[in-house]
């Protein structure tokens, strides 16, 4: 989480959600200061009258970086590799996350955060704010803070360029496993359950 006691805001991560650029924005350019662990949502001791944001993501790129950054990229962090019975086959992982969902309980913290869906993570939690990643630039000038220049946002992404578009991997089959995964996410952040493509995600203000 960020915090800026000045500015009044606190920005709560989504994993998998520009958490990192979000970061860099916030501590560098609007007295954003971090506030307990990376990945912190207890905004209990967050005063009511503070600006309160998150962000969410469109559930099909999103399921698709889950995958290639946990079972694509050479290393086995999370030990998806071993779980999953095809780690190779996005088709395949897509439909084993759905079916861990009833499961993510057995799992470790790290592993729960990367495999639940959006939803579940923001809980309970008031936002007054979801800035969509796909849109990003526009969503930050929403905020109430900001004054009227507003900085490149650093690309941080490290599976960035390395994978193929989305596209490619939504095969009838994966669309549905992704479906299944994160059905409560197409609903609540307001995407669409047809697939209609990989959104560029606004880097700059031009």
């Amino acid at each position: 989480m960020v915090i800026s006691p000045e500015l009044k805001y606190a920005f709560v991560s989504t994993v998998k959600g520009g958490t990192n650029s979000i970061y860099q924005i916030l501590t560098e350019h609007y007295q954003g200061q971090r506030y307990g662990e990376f990945h912190c949502q207890d905004v209990s001791e967050i005063p009511e009258a503070w600006c309160l944001f998150t962000t969410c993501r469109n559930p099909y790129s999103r399921a698709v970086s889950i995958w290639w950054s946990t079972c694509m990229r050479g290393k086995d962090r999370y030990y998806f590799r071993q779980m999953c019975p095809n780690p190779d086959s996005f088709e395949v992982f897509a439909e084993w996350a759905a079916l861990m969902q009833s499961q993510l309980h057995r799992m470790s913290e790290p592993q729960q955060q990367l495999l639940m869906t959006q939803s579940e993570r923001h809980g309970e939690i008031d936002f007054d704010l979801y800035l969509k990643t796909e849109n990003l630039l526009s969503g930050f000038l929403q905020l109430p803070f900001l004054d009227s220049e507003l900085p490149e946002f650093p690309v941080l992404n490290p599976t960035r360029n390395q994978r193929d578009t989305v596209a490619e991997y939504m095969t009838g089959r994966a669309i549905r496993a992704v479906q299944n995964w994160m059905q409560p996410d197409f609903e609540k952040y307001g995407y669409s359950l047809d697939f209609q493509g990989e959104t560029p995600i606004e880097t700059s203000a031009a």
